[in-house]
């Protein structure tokens, strides 16, 4: 047994010693500033210090400043590392705006209560939704009667960099479509709810000529919801050929089937003859559809400011020679500036 042990042990130990004393000679041949150079000339600077500065205005005590919130730690030797900077940046920085949260985590926040009198405040969690941001801007831009260009102004940028970095603000263009995506889907849930439940409106409409000599004519609904409380809605805002009653007939009997509309109480017009045309078209039809109510007599009611207006015009015509005394004294008034001031320097009456 111990011949048979001695070949194998011998090769083992010479290589071994050979290759040692090959590693001793190679080591020997390096000098010793080459090989401390190697080890950081090869290692890449991490990607923490794009967020951080180094203050090294005191070479004993080298500080690593936070790009964002100004908040310093203890950098620039080895011993420190960047463990605690780079922890700074994803969980601590309130300024970071690249942070990537969990979508789960929320943060809890009072908002105002649903109750009538106004008072009150309920805590709720809240997260962050681009989708939702973006919604909500949308209805912003309709409500307050905004131009789509808002989005792109520096004024409101500035805010939302502050409010909330990680909102994306969209273009003008992307605002638009928004708009009209939800313009569409309220449309949506609105004609739903008038074919779900057989919803009865009345009807008020008006037409116009504008300076382009272009007509519009619109429609409003007015109806009492579920909940016993009077709605009003704009179906409908277009243009129209010509002011004849047949016409406007035409046009709110189709803007009625666009909206599932077969239950009509009343239809409020001023006294236009072209308006009598149109109802009594609409009358047909609601007759044809079997909803009218006591066969369409008391479908047309008269826009009572409209008559209020004539009644007035027509008093206004009994005192028309007082009215223009007075219209010719003001024109006869001399009006002077001075220092400021408005001083009036003679009134000449008629």
């Amino acid at each position: 047994m111990e011949q048979n042990l001695e070949p194998v042990n011998t090769p083992v130990t010479s290589s071994s010693h050979a290759t040692q004393a090959t590693q001793d000679e190679t080591t020997e041949k390096t000098p010793a500033s080459q090989k401390r150079k190697a080890t950081p000339s090869s290692k890449k600077a991490s990607d923490v210090w794009d967020h951080f500065t180094k203050d090294e205005s005191d070479p004993k005590n080298v500080r690593a400043i936070c790009n964002y919130c100004d908040k310093d730690y203890a950098g620039g030797t080895r011993k420190h590392g960047t463990s605690t900077i780079r922890y700074h940046l994803m969980n601590q920085c309130p300024k970071y705006p690249y942070r990537v949260e969990d979508k789960k985590q929320k943060l809890l926040c009072f908002t105002k209560s649903g109750s009538e009198s106004g008072s009150g405040s309920n805590l709720v969690a809240v997260g962050f939704n681009q989708s939702e941001c973006r919604a909500a801007c949308a209805k912003m831009i309709v409500i307050d009667e905004l131009s789509f260009r808002f989005v792109e102004q520096e004024g409101f940028r500035l805010f939302c960099s502050v409010a909330c970095p990680r909102f994306i603000i969209p273009s003008r263009h992307t605002i638009a479509r928004d708009i009209m995506k939800l313009y569409n889907s309220e449309k949506a849930k609105l004609r739903d709810y008038f074919v779900r439940n057989s919803q009865r409106v009345s009807l008020t409409s008006d037409t116009w000529t504008s300076i382009q000599n272009v007509c519009y004519l619109v429609l409003t609904s007015h109806f009492i919801d579920n909940e016993w409380k009077m709605q009003k809605r704009i179906l409908n805002f277009c243009q129209i050929g010509n002011h004849k009653g047949e016409t406007i007939g035409k046009a709110i009997e189709a803007c009625l089937k666009e909206w599932g509309i077969d239950k009509v109480f009343t239809i409020t017009l001023d006294n236009a003859s072209s308006n009598g045309v149109a109802v009594n078209h609409i009358k047909k039809r609601l007759q044809i559809w079997k909803t009218a109510i006591c066969d369409g007599d008391f479908l047309h009611m008269r826009c009572s400011a409209h008559i209020l207006n004539l009644v007035i015009c027509d008093g206004l015509k009994e005192m028309d020679d007082s009215i223009t005394a007075v219209r010719n004294s003001i024109s006869c008034a001399h009006v002077s500036s001075s220092d400021s001031s408005t001083v009036i320097v003679g009134i000449f009456l008629t």
